[in-house]
């Protein structure tokens, strides 16, 4: 395994299967995973930012510069809006409400001494490795090797047992955990799950034995529909159990 520091641009475009990949090829299929246009949404940068925040926040000023609150609709805030941007040179802009929201989970998150511990470890470090000799690649948000876990901070609008469990389903959540356990040999995971709606607050949560085997039969089913891809150049359709005599879903 080829363990090294590089940028999120470089991890991303490396020639290997990951576990948001797979994420798409479960949920949909590899055609929709080779076709897909990334496009990053408002709450996507949020989020980002948010990950800077917690694990990286001695670099967070670096890669953020901040505006704060300005009336745009007038010619001097037009104008000053211009001149902070250009201040911003290569930085992140970040408007006053964003950065209200992450000040507010920061302070949530300094108040949650479990959060903290699991977000103690190897920050956001690329892993190269194999599986059946098809290239992957993992990048926890932190690893701790001695202490035996790793951990993913994700954002959400509702971090209640019950709301996030069904975040986990929806957005594949027990594939990641169970993928990157099994690349890295880590036995287990928590998830940071921090709220960007007010008012903003931190949870951690493991999943239990029975979701873990579930993602982990889904990241296996999908990887074997991505080495499938890499061994024909056929793209398989939807996964699905039910099918009619003439090759369509039975729902």
């Amino acid at each position: 395994m080829k363990i090294i520091r590089d940028s999120n641009e470089k991890y991303h475009s490396h020639n290997s299967i990951s576990a948001s990949g797979l994420k798409t090829i479960y949920k949909k299929s590899v055609y929709h995973l080779i076709n897909q246009r990334f496009r990053e949404t408002p709450a996507m940068a949020l989020g980002t930012a948010v990950h800077a925040a917690i694990l990286e926040p001695d670099d967070f000023y670096n890669q953020y510069h901040v505006i704060e609150k300005i009336d745009k609709r007038t010619k001097a805030g037009k104008e000053e809006y211009l001149k902070q941007s250009n201040l911003a040179k290569d930085k992140i802009v970040l408007d006053h409400e964003n950065h209200e929201i992450i000040k507010n989970i920061l302070g949530a998150y300094r108040n949650h001494d479990l959060a903290q511990k699991y977000c103690q470890g190897e920050i956001e470090l690329s892993h190269y490795s194999q599986i059946d000799g098809v290239d992957v690649r993992v990048r926890p948000d932190c690893v701790n090797k001695i202490s035996n876990f790793i951990s993913d901070v994700k954002t959400c609008q509702d971090n209640s047992p019950e709301a996030f469990k069904r975040d986990v389903y929806k957005w594949g959540y027990h594939l990641q955990a169970a993928f990157y356990m099994d690349v890295l040999g880590i036995e287990n995971f928590r998830f940071i799950a921090v709220t960007t709606s007010f008012p903003h607050t931190v949870e951690v949560y493991s999943l239990d034995e029975k979701t873990i085997e579930f993602g982990r039969n889904a990241w296996k089913q999908a990887f074997e529909n991505w080495k499938k891809y890499l061994d024909t150049g056929k793209m398989p359709g939807y996964s699905w159990y039910q099918f009619n005599e003439d090759g369509s879903y039975i729902l």
